[in-house]
């Protein structure tokens, strides 16, 4: 059994998919946790219209305490053994927690499962196809071994709710790359795979975090990947994330300056899908242009995966059928 998590704040635009997604899932026995983060629009109240429709659905209220804590929050409510991430600006599709289940079942030493998404726009149009995670215990503990954290779409993560709680649940010190802090803490009591079909629809908005906390999130993402790498080492001696920062600082100006060229690419990138799926065209062949002088690597090897390749193609094209 399931408790789904969503932490929400002025998501009122997109919220009532979101929850809609859950209720509409084929797999029916959960219990569904909406905590609002102090909101100021009207998001309180359509969650609130939702609970009184359906009794699965319980509606908390925090006073704008931060992503990490209003998961933690709703965590502490949930009564079942296994934890559902939800966004409120995202859909989940109708079997996602059907085969979530199947896969927690037939693997009982995983401790968190993902999946494969579509990206779509504000007007629920299939973008692109991101294949994101890893789908085998051996490959996991490998990336893990050579130094990597081995990623995932947050809001489709189901987790062990007794491993998540041994962790120590998320760090509320963390506004970005909170959940690979987490995963990388869980790791220890087992492996985060991904069922490899997608089952959600990760909505790309202009106020997305993906969007507005983009390098702070990269930022964030670097020190954890270091902290690994060092505990890998044996160094015993940890920095903060303050620290990491301030040592960052004094790294050579030109190597400092390819970072921020090849992230810089990378977020030129993302503001160009972002303004394809809303229909600007011109702009988005401009950043896609920018994405592709500054990082030619990552922009290109993206849209081959996420656009072009067979696969993405014939995926994309079948899920719009189906949309």
């Amino acid at each position: 059994m399931i408790s789904v998590i969503m932490a929400a704040y002025n998501a009122s635009e997109f919220i009532a998919q979101a929850i809609e997604s859950i209720l509409n899932q084929t797999y029916r026995e959960f219990e569904f946790i909406i905590v609002d983060d102090g909101s100021t629009d009207n998001t309180l109240e359509i969650a609130k219209r939702y609970a009184e429709k359906d009794s699965r659905v319980r509606v908390i209220q925090s006073s704008h305490i931060g992503m990490s804590a209003v998961r933690n929050l709703g965590v502490s409510e949930s009564k079942y053994p296994w934890i559902a991430i939800m966004d409120a600006d995202d859909i989940a599709l109708p079997e996602k927690f059907e085969k979530q289940i199947k896969a927690i079942q037939e693997n009982p030493k995983v401790v968190g499962w993902s999946t494969y998404v579509y990206h779509i726009n504000t007007r629920n149009e299939i973008l692109s196809f991101s294949k994101w995670g890893i789908t085998s215990e051996e490959e996991f503990y490998n990336a893990r071994a050579e130094g990597h954290l081995p990623g995932f779409c947050v809001p489709t993560l189901v987790l062990n709710k007794e491993a998540f709680l041994k962790a120590g649940g998320y760090n509320p010190k963390y506004t970005h790359g909170e959940d690979l802090d987490l995963s990388d803490r869980m790791s220890q009591y087992g492996p985060i795979l991904t069922v490899p079909e997608p089952l959600l629809l990760f909505r790309v908005h202009s106020k997305s975090a993906s969007m507005t906390g983009f390098f702070h999130h990269k930022l964030m993402t670097t020190y954890l990947v270091d902290r690994h790498r060092k505990r890998l080492a044996g160094i015993k001696e940890e920095l903060t994330f303050e620290e990491f920062v301030e040592q960052n600082r004094k790294e050579p100006a030109l190597k400092r300056l390819q970072t921020y060229i090849y992230e810089l690419g990378m977020f030129f990138y993302r503001k160009s899908g972002l303004l394809y799926g809303e229909k600007q065209y011109l702009p988005s062949v401009f950043y896609l242009t920018l994405a592709t002088i500054l990082s030619p690597q990552y922009s290109l090897r993206r849209v081959w995966n996420q656009v072009l390749s067979p696969e993405s193609r014939k995926r994309i094209q079948q899920a719009a059928k189906a949309t």
